[in-house]
């Protein structure tokens, strides 16, 4: 009896340290937070594992970026449990890039957006980075970014 509970423990142990098992839990954790925040009626969906809400509408900019244009932008990247991986507001700077550097979830919902404006935006790891993750960033990770969009730069 004694070395079958060892036996079914290391078992365990080792499913539960088993790293494919993990990327498919956070896939599948990704996949239930987005399917959750349709349940909300202020989020819109771009495309499958792309959502944003609206926190600030600029009415007063029509320009929208193009992925060649250079834009300038504050980001607040949070995991699904809230905590920050990366915050240009923390670091007291807005990011100025070219839009097409960035990951293609950020490409899609930003040139969507126009000069002024604010939104929270949902993306689904195959939109973001996937099974490889960053050292902040868990594989399979939905990411979720507060993004206002300061101005944009088209490619002379």
């Amino acid at each position: 009896m004694k070395n079958i509970c060892i036996t079914l423990g290391l078992v365990i142990l080792m499913t539960s340290c088993n790293p494919e098992s993990n990327l498919e839990i956070n896939l599948q954790q990704s996949e239930i937070f987005l399917e959750n925040n349709l349940l909300d009626s202020n989020v819109v969906e771009i495309e499958p594992g792309l959502q944003y809400v609206v926190l600030e509408s600029s009415q007063e900019n029509t320009m929208m970026p193009k992925l060649s244009d250079t834009i300038t932008a504050d980001f607040h990247g949070t995991l699904m449990d809230g905590s920050i991986f990366w915050s240009s507001i923390e670091i007291g700077e807005p990011l100025t890039i070219q839009l097409s550097q960035l990951i293609p979830g950020c490409q899609k919902a930003i040139s969507q957006m126009k000069v002024g404006d604010k939104w929270k935006v949902y993306i689904h790891p195959n939109l973001a980075y996937g099974e490889e993750g960053r050292p902040t960033i868990p594989p399979n990770a939905a990411l979720t970014f507060d993004i206002t969009l300061h101005s944009v730069e088209p490619i002379s």
